[in-house]
């Protein structure tokens, strides 16, 4: 387990590092001998002393000025060290948030939430893809300079890893950053998991294949008359949209095909007289062509006789493991004919006191069960896409539950929104804690950790 040590600033002229008399005892070191230091992607040499005996640094290391400007160290920065053997020590951690170039520098303030729940210390900064630079291995970005109170632009070394904040993930950015800082070192390692994928994934899992609605993707009309024959109402959508956006649901209606959609923001219902004329609708809806996978729709338990799902939200922490901070029902009641519950699509919360109170009396099991159902389901995906698709490190899970109190899982989202902590009040700490979670687990694979 390693050892952390708080960096502090000295006043040598020299390239020195002052250790305390305990590591000269661990490492065998002597006063003037060289050793290596790091920070992020830099490495420099410097000479060690010792602190004075007199003065309490047992758990401090001293860096002089030319330490710190060779290490690229901006200032107004709280740093860990560690011994890493071999005569080098590790400076950090050194955290990199990837995110879209628009947000850069417009949308700074939305990362302001990284610091202000930061108790791990070191270097954060927010940079996009196209700030990378492997040649000179350094990253163009902005970091939230505490003292002065304001971001700050510079260019910083390569990180210890990186927290990717994009969507869809782009692999040629993961490329470029793991030429330098390897593989494992990114959290959210897949942010989009579409629709085929996800299917794909739990029905080779004997447990979550039970709970993974039939699904399978439109090649032609014949597969949508297949679906639709033998469950009779189904749900259309884009292998890789987001937000409910471009679902189709379809049930058999007189001689022709009932069809519910949004469209510009409202519920439309068309009847269709062919089931050729399904297809064309699916390119109107999505607004250009796209791959569609077909889904049978659950028989769903009702609230208020509409719709809802549950979304949970398993996380990773500074531990590395997965944790369940909360989960947030959203319903389509008070939409006409609407069956689409997702938030951005006008999905309203309901609270879940009100939620359990209206289905449990329904189910065979009492609402603790339930809950802890729906917990265990959502951490045995988490840990199952994680083997395919990681590091990952949050997940948005959609399930629905059918009248028999059975939960079936929908979709998962590998870069979820916040908007669930933030519209829920069951668990009061998720919301508080939220930051810490991500930001934990980010430093976590940086090896700044006791659990690394």
């Amino acid at each position: 387990m390693h050892k952390f040590y708080k960096v502090v600033r000295t006043a040598d002229a020299e390239n020195l590092v002052t250790l305390p008399a305990t590591l000269f005892k661990i490492t065998g070191l002597r006063k003037n001998d060289t050793v290596s230091l790091s920070f992020g992607s830099v490495t420099v040499s410097a000479r060690v002393k010792s602190f004075n005996l007199r003065t309490p640094h047992d758990l401090s290391i001293g860096l002089s000025p030319g330490v710190i400007r060779g290490l690229q160290i901006p200032d107004g920065l709280r740093l860990s060290a560690i011994n890493a053997g071999n005569r080098k020590f590790r400076i950090g951690p050194v955290i990199g948030i990837l995110t879209f170039s628009s947000h850069i520098p417009r949308r700074l303030s939305y990362y302001y939430n990284y610091y202000l729940k930061n108790k791990f210390g070191g270097l954060v900064y927010v940079f996009s893809g196209k700030a990378i630079n492997v040649k000179q291995q350094v990253i163009s970005g902005y970091y939230y300079d505490t003292c002065a109170k304001t971001w700050k632009k510079g260019s910083f070394p390569f990180p210890d890893a990186v927290l990717d904040r994009c969507y869809p993930t782009v692999r040629a950015y993961h490329t470029l950053l793991e030429k330098v800082i390897g593989p494992g070192k990114i959290s959210n390692k897949k942010t989009l998991i579409n629709k085929i994928e996800f299917t794909e994934t739990f029905n080779a899992d004997p447990v979550l294949r039970a709970h993974v609605p039939e699904t399978m993707k439109i090649n032609d009309v014949a597969d949508v008359l297949y679906f639709i024959q033998k469950h009779r109402t189904v749900f259309l959508k884009p292998s890789n949209a987001m937000k409910g956006k471009g679902i189709v649901v379809v049930k058999k209606h007189g001689e022709g095909w009932e069809c519910n959609f949004q469209f510009h923001g409202k519920d439309v219902t068309k009847v269709v007289p062919s089931a050729h004329e399904i297809m064309g609708l699916l390119r109107s809806v999505s607004g250009r062509k796209r791959a569609y996978i077909i889904q049978q729709a659950v028989d769903c338990m009702k609230y208020c006789g509409s719709p809802f799902s549950v979304r949970t939200c398993p996380t990773k922490d500074v531990t590395g493991r997965w944790i369940m901070p909360g989960m947030v029902a959203l319903g389509a009641y008070g939409k006409t004919k609407s069956l689409i519950t997702n938030y951005a699509s006008g999905g309203r919360r309901i609270p879940l006191q009100d939620l359990f109170g209206a289905i449990v009396p329904q189910l065979p099991c009492k609402r603790d069960e339930l809950t802890s159902l729906l917990e265990n389901l959502s951490l045995k995906v988490a840990q199952v896409l994680d083997k395919r698709f990681g590091p990952l490190g949050e997940l948005g899970l959609d399930l629905v539950i059918d009248r028999n109190g059975k939960p079936w899982l929908l979709e998962a989202n590998g870069n979820p929104g916040r908007i669930a902590a933030y519209i829920q009040t069951e668990y009061p700490k998720w919301p508080a804690r939220l930051y810490e979670y991500i930001l934990g687990y980010a430093v976590y694979l940086a090896g700044f950790t006791k659990h690394s």
